[in-house]
């Protein structure tokens, strides 16, 4: 699927939520959230029997839309963890409520390629949440080492920085010896070494 643009929602989130539900509650978001600006959901799916004594199927998936915003309008691509989406920092809570991907395969919800895809994404956001839990807090003044250098445009190269403090600006750091001001990376952060 492609990438759709609306006018702006008043809600972005509330949009998304309401756009994955279906008034029949065939589908229904049990949890969903924004990270940055990719919207994570899990979504249950209820799939009727082809008669009325056969029992519907029942399930979870994980939903990922990567979005943007410009000019007054509201871009979004849909896909679900079947297809391998990169993005893949979808908290923890959402994929506690997902169906195990061994049992969508069982059930031919997922093919074993598509379960695969599915389970390597949701490998890799776990990974993520446990890199993001290790991670030292920072705050102003703390200084990391990094086990490599880092080069900056410009020329600037540092292995060793300070955290500084800006308003509306995170991972802000001064690096040793400059008076510049750089972002580092959240796996530069999950590399770096606080000291003392």
């Amino acid at each position: 699927m492609g990438t759709l643009c609306i006018p702006m929602p008043a809600d972005k989130k509330a949009y998304l939520d309401d756009n994955y539900s279906s008034a029949d509650g065939s589908h229904i978001v049990l949890k969903s959230t924004f990270v940055g600006s990719t919207y994570y959901a899990a979504v249950r799916i209820t799939k009727r029997g082809d008669s009325d004594d056969e029992p519907p199927v029942i399930f979870t998936l994980g939903a990922v839309v990567k979005t943007s915003s410009m000019q007054g309008e509201f871009c979004y691509k849909s896909m679900d963890e079947s297809m391998g989406p990169n993005e893949s920092q979808c908290p923890i809570g959402i994929l506690l409520l997902l169906t195990p991907t061994e049992e969508l395969i069982r059930m031919g919800i997922f093919s074993e390629m598509s379960g695969g895809w599915a389970q390597a994404w949701r490998d890799r956001c776990l990974q993520h949440a446990e890199a993001k839990r290790k991670r030292p807090r920072l705050k102003a003044g703390d200084r990391i080492k990094l086990p490599y250098t880092v080069r900056f445009v410009g020329g600037l190269e540092a292995d060793t920085f300070t955290k500084v403090e800006l308003p509306r600006r995170r991972n802000v750091f001064r690096p040793e010896g400059s008076a510049s001001y750089v972002r580092l990376t959240p796996q530069h952060l999950n590399d770096a070494e606080l000291l003392a």
